[in-house]
């Protein structure tokens, strides 16, 4: 591929009230499913009610998902963190992977070391995904 075709797109999201662990897996099975179709690739986190997410993909792929995605009702306060061209896949073997707050502080402990800095436990969640989705 080249470089223009490759893009990493990165957002935070408040879910709608009541997310529960079935509408959380119906999530991943659609979209594990739509991903590998399409050959996009990413990670999501969820907790307390915040998603954060990266896609990787070719320029349609990711721009047609991600219209996807904004439309979609269980999710509110969607917010576009960042959306650039890279060189290469950082998670080419995930397809989706959904990760927890503390299996995601093992894989990426820089949310720890953030999360750790903010005082104020309403704006913990949502604030350390931004300032984290801004940096890796």
């Amino acid at each position: 591929m080249y470089k223009s075709d490759l893009l990493e797109l990165k957002y935070v999201s408040e879910a709608k009230p009541g997310m529960s662990l079935v509408a959380l897996t119906s999530i991943m099975n659609v979209s594990t499913a739509s991903n590998e179709l399409f050959s996009v690739t990413g990670i999501l986190f969820f907790d307390k009610g915040y998603f954060g997410q990266i896609l990787e993909g070719n320029l349609r792929a990711v721009t047609n998902t991600w219209s996807r995605i904004k439309n979609d009702s269980r999710h509110t306060n969607i917010e576009l963190l960042d959306i650039k061209e890279i060189e290469e896949r950082r998670f080419p073997k995930w397809s989706m992977r959904l990760f927890d707050p503390q299996e995601f502080s093992i894989h990426f402990p820089q949310f720890g070391e953030l999360n750790a800095k903010i005082d104020d436990p309403d704006l913990k969640t949502l604030e350390t995904l931004r300032m984290l989705w801004r940096e890796i």
